[in-house]
Order: structure tokens, then C-alpha cells, then sequence
């Protein structure tokens, strides 16, 4: 079983055999679509992404987040996002909860963020595609927070400089899927391409990575050990 913790699905169309996947949302129609999946290996996220908290009404959207498994994706960008900060600020506080994991896009945001998560006594937060500064790393390991590392580290050196300096107890791998990253749409059988990066890195066996990557999941999620 691979596990995907970030996966824009609906995007994708189509089921996966095999992939334990965390299904994101972007706005108020990809959130409803995303509960309206249908599937024992998926966990459901409802939210507005930073790039669309101009365009969107959250009050729209936090009655679906009680009937989500998590939040996400949601967060702040002050890279590519046209949304006032102050906009996305507002955006995000009203969708963050104590009791849901929180799956977070911060592209260039990344210690405003998670000092609001830790502000707003967040549990379990994901900040996905990680390739914020080594030195908050320690403070998302001591929060029992977790990053994710995609199969594009393999081209993207600001990525796996980042994911490198991080403790194998906080990695998460995720596809993206749905994405298009220079010219390849991501899908979620590619998070093996993000395994094999970490048993190269971390010089472990790719079993010892799948187990945890499994046991990172199921703590980011807070799902039973049972899951398979």
C-alpha cells in the first residue's frame, strides 16, 4: 500500500488501486466534489487554497468541514497567491480547527504559518511540498507537525536541500496529483518516485521508508493502526 498525503483527486478523475490517498480541495465546488468521493482509501479535505481567497466566500465552506476528515488545502502564499495577505490571513484562520488535521500550502509563508497553527492550538498539521527554512524544522518535528516531500524533489534542488535537513519521524510523501509540474501532470503511484529519494538520502531500505511513511500517516491522520 502507498500512502498519498496530498492529492487534488477530483482533479484527476479517476480511482487508484493500491494508494491510500488524502483527497485536497481548492474552493467551494472542488470541496463538495471531494466529499462526494466514494472509497475506503480516501480521506476527504475541504478548504480554500491562498490562491483563491479573493474569489471565494469561506462562510460557504466551514459547514463541510465537519462532515471532512481534514482541512486542507488551505494556507498562506506570498509567492504566487493575488489575494491581499490580509485576505488570506482572514481566509485561513476561519478554517483552521483544534480537532482536524490541517493540510497546509505556505510557499514563502512557511513560519507565519506555522506559528498561527501553533497560535490557534492546531494538533496535527501537514505542510505539503516543503521547501521552507531548515531551521523551523525542528520547531514542525517539536509540534508534532509533519512535512511532505514529492516526487519533483528529484528535480527541484530547494526541495531536497530542505527535506534533507528533516527527521524521517515528520516525512509524509504526497503526489500532488491533479498538478502539472514542468510539463508532467503528477499522479499518486508516483510517490515511489519520493520513497526512492528518501532511502537514498536517509540510506535506508525502501521497506524501513514504507513503514515509516505508513506510520507517519496514520499519525497525521489520526487514523487506527489498523489501516492497511
Amino acid at each position: 500500500m502507498l500512502y498519498d498525503a496530498h492529492c487534488h483527486l477530483v482533479e484527476l478523475g479517476k480511482s487508484y488501486d493500491g494508494v491510500f490517498v488524502a483527497a485536497v480541495s481548492m474552493d467551494l465546488a472542488s470541496s463538495k466534489r471531494t466529499l462526494g468521493l466514494l472509497g475506503p482509501k480516501i480521506l476527504k479535505g475541504v478548504g480554500i487554497h491562498p490562491w483563491l481567497a479573493h474569489l471565494e466566500d469561506p462562510e460557504k465552506v466551514l459547514p463541510l468541514i465537519e462532515e471532512a476528515d481534514f482541512v486542507g488545502e488551505v494556507g498562506l502564499d506570498r509567492k504566487y497567491s493575488e489575494a491581499p495577505w490580509d485576505r488570506q490571513r482572514q481566509v485561513f484562520l476561519k478554517q483552521i480547527r483544534e480537532d482536524k488535521t490541517i493540510n497546509v500550502h505556505a510557499l514563502r509563508a512557511w513560519k507565519v504559518t506555522f506559528d498561527l497553527l501553533i497560535k490557534h492550538d492546531v494538533k496535527r498539521a501537514i505542510f505539503h511540498w516543503y521547501t521552507g527554512p531548515k531551521e523551523l524544522l525542528k520547531d514542525i518535528e517539536g509540534a508534532g507537525y509533519f512535512v511532505t516531500v514529492n516526487p519533483s524533489v528529484k528535480v527541484q534542488k530547494e526541495h531536497a536541500e530542505a527535506i534533507a535537513e528533516a527527521d524521517l519521524s515528520v516525512i509524509l510523501v504526497e503526489s500532488d496529483g491533479g498538478y502539472t509540474y514542468r510539463g508532467r501532470t503528477l499522479e499518486p503511484p508516483m510517490v515511489v518516485e519520493a520513497e526512492d529519494f528518501l532511502a537514498t538520502t536517509f540510506q535506508v531500505s525502501i521497506k524501513e521508508i514504507e513503514r515509516k511513511v505508513r506510520e507517519n500517516f496514520i499519525r497525521a491522520f489520526s487514523l487506527s493502526q489498523q489501516v492497511e
